[in-house]
């Protein structure tokens, strides 16, 4: 969609032109939404928060798979992703690493700011964000356990928030290093993007535990350009992944492979 905000909130003057300018370049036919400032920018935050809500939502499910046992999460929140009458669409429902990125988690503090500023009486937004902390010292501490139980050091593979950018800021993977040091061990980091390369190894020296942060598939199917995310070191024989997405093979050759959020089998 592309959204035009005016100060009364209808398509007048300038705005009018400004939509008939676009309708001459945009190839992917989008919807126009009219509305006034503070509208727009509402109709922007709010998509955002949505979004944060869901991977939420289905990453509580995940950690609810890790702790009763027998459950795939998968297989949950395929059944809901095809409720899309009243629920949702498909998109964002694959459980994995959490909300990330410079826009997602800013807008939900705003808005915390914003329920507080106009006293609301709840505050939603704190809960979202008060999960995705939890969600990420459960996963990280799920690796602690992987490390401290096989003497092997933990590797994050992906420092990015997302595959195939440079950016650091509002990172999942450094969310997830923090509670692992927070814990008493160390963590490094391998991915060649990274504009923040703190922490950051080109190659690994021995056996280690990895999470598979970055899973271009999920993150850029939309775009139909979904090649796998290739290792960005060598990843050694006796290592284990932890793959919060559930998509790597279990017949890698002499490492063993994790999915979590699947306690099925």
């Amino acid at each position: 969609m592309i959204m035009l905000g005016t100060e009364d909130g209808n398509l007048t003057g300038v705005a009018g032109e400004l939509r008939d300018l676009y309708e001459t370049i945009m190839q992917n036919n989008p919807r126009y939404e009219i509305g006034t400032w503070d509208e727009c920018e509402a109709i922007k935050i709010f998509y955002n928060t949505f979004i944060s809500a869901k991977v939420g939502l289905v990453n509580m499910i995940q950690d609810f798979a890790m702790k009763i046992g027998h459950i795939n999460v998968d297989v949950v929140t395929n059944a809901l992703a095809r409720s899309t009458m009243r629920i949702m669409g498909p998109k964002y429902m694959t459980a994995g690493m959490g909300d990330a990125g410079a826009c997602h988690p800013r807008d939900n503090i705003a808005l915390r700011w914003l329920a507080s500023e106009y006293e609301v009486g709840y505050d939603l937004f704190d809960t979202v964000m008060h999960a995705r902390e939890i969600q990420a010292k459960n996963l990280a501490l799920f690796l602690v356990d992987q490390a401290q139980r096989l003497s092997l050091p933990i590797v994050i593979h992906g420092k990015a928030y997302k595959p195939d950018v440079e950016y650091c800021i509002g990172s999942y993977s450094t969310l997830v290093g923090f509670y692992i040091r927070e814990a008493g061990l160390p963590v490094v980091y391998v991915d060649p993007l990274a504009d923040d390369r703190t922490g950051c190894l080109d190659t690994i020296d021995g056996p280690a535990v990895f999470l598979w942060a970055h899973n271009r598939k999920i993150t850029y199917e939309y775009t139909g350009n979904t090649p796998d995310t290739q290792p960005y070191c060598e990843i050694q024989s006796g290592s284990v992944i932890v793959d919060p997405w559930r998509k790597l093979p279990f017949d890698m050759t002499g490492i063993a492979v994790l999915h979590y959020g699947n306690t099925r089998t």
